[in-house]
């Protein structure tokens, strides 16, 4: 029985799934984007904001929504997932975001991401971008999702995002990083059921 003890650890780790990479997930942020021209800007990398275009936007990963999220531009180290040059693509959540996704391939204005259309984003609903962004210019691409609700009568918002430490990871949209405890805690609950029934 004490043999059988010792294995069950083992064991918990042979069925756990094997991890992609470190997920960096912002935390919920629920970032106002403001119905004027400027909109917000935000930085995937850094979490910082800026109501004004900041002086690294094409060397640093920003995404820029104004008018509520009507409008979507980036610059040049910033890529989301496009139907169309003009057309921010609205992923399902589980869809995954990587290297044969259809990425813009330099700065990018989406202004036609709204409508009934498939792949596009429906007003006051929750969406998601899905991107691939470098840190810096000519560093490697790692792939990532924002989930945001645009509006084109008030206050859209950047609700959260996450994106793949690893780089050429792919990642799930929605996904988040897995409590590393949960697993440790079976373990030590394992453990201690087949001292006690030993």
């Amino acid at each position: 029985m004490k043999r059988l003890s010792l294995l069950l650890p083992l064991v918990f780790l042979g069925i756990a799934p094997a991890a992609h990479g470190a997920i960096f997930y912002s935390g919920v942020k629920n970032i106002a984007v403001p119905q004027t021209f400027t909109g917000v800007y935000v930085n995937i990398l850094t979490q910082a904001t800026s109501f004004t275009q900041p002086g690294d936007f094409n060397s640093s990963p920003w995404i820029n929504l104004d008018f509520g999220g009507v409008d979507i531009s980036n610059g040049d180290v910033f890529r989301p997932v496009i139907i169309a040059p003009d057309r921010v693509a609205n992923l399902a959540p589980g869809s995954t975001v990587g290297s044969p996704s259809n990425l813009a391939i330099e700065a990018n204005f989406s202004d036609s991401h709204t409508g009934p259309a498939a792949g596009q984003f429906q007003v006051q609903t929750i969406g998601y971008v899905g991107y691939g962004f470098s840190a810096s210019v000519g560093a490697p691409v790692q792939f990532g999702w924002a989930k945001v609700t645009v509006n084109n009568a008030g206050a859209g918002t950047i609700h959260d995002w996450a994106y793949e430490s690893v780089s050429n990871t792919s990642i799930a949209v929605g996904a988040v990083p897995e409590p590393a405890g949960a697993a440790l805690v079976l373990l030590a609950l394992g453990g201690l059921w087949l001292r006690r029934s030993g």
